[in-house]
């Protein structure tokens, strides 16, 4: 059986990732929807902990380990499977946002190389496909986080020099996921959603 597709959304909090996921679940139910982190068990008790802010003061280091770890758990439970068995999977995140947070937003250029050596044994036979970057400012990003219900994360309480770090890494490294695409969000819902629905259909 040849092996499925794996596509990865990417983008700063705020810049509508789980929005048009939704709206993937609706228009490709048969695709395997995750996480990273989380997706698994394990991955979910390692994501709350990473967002609370009983970790506000953790190393940078250990932030991306940590990290490392619940995806090597998503990908030998949910990800490789998957894509053993023929199916889309699409991840809400994936290795993109280690290098666009941990390295770039926390200002640690040598954890970049920490980073690939793990991410070789983590990944192997599971790199994407293609990447969805869903572009958006810090600025237009932070106004639709103070307005959404649910509880700010320590990410989104980083300054805004923190998150145009991490837009810098997205927009730099964007092209070492597979087919890249870089989606402005800035726009209205509906021509974003059209794009998302494109790029999509155009890797399956």
């Amino acid at each position: 059986m040849a092996r499925g597709t794996f596509i990865i959304l990417e983008g700063g909090d705020g810049s509508g990732k789980t929005t048009h996921i939704e709206r993937l679940k609706k228009e490709f139910p048969a695709f395997v929807y995750t996480q990273d982190p989380g997706g698994t068990p394990l991955g979910t008790r390692v994501r709350d902990l990473l967002l609370s802010d009983d970790s506000k003061h953790i190393d940078a280091k250990t932030e991306l380990l940590l990290f490392l770890a619940s995806r090597a758990e998503l990908v030998a439970q949910i990800i490789r499977p998957a894509l053993k068995a023929g199916k889309t999977v699409v991840c809400n995140r994936f290795s993109l946002s280690s290098i666009a947070y941990q390295v770039y937003g926390r200002r640690r250029p040598g954890l970049l190389g920490l980073y690939r050596d793990v991410s070789a044994h983590v990944l192997e036979d599971c790199e994407p496909d293609a990447c969805l970057l869903l572009d958006v400012s810090p600025e237009i990003a932070a106004e639709r986080i103070r307005k959404r219900a649910d509880r700010a994360t320590r990410f989104d309480r980083e300054k805004l020099e923190f998150h145009r770090r991490v837009r810098k890494g997205y927009k730099k490294h964007v092209g070492e996921f597979g087919t890249p695409f870089v989606i402005n969000t800035e726009r209205p819902q509906e021509q974003v959603w059209k794009d998302v629905r494109d790029a999509v259909q155009s890797v399956l």
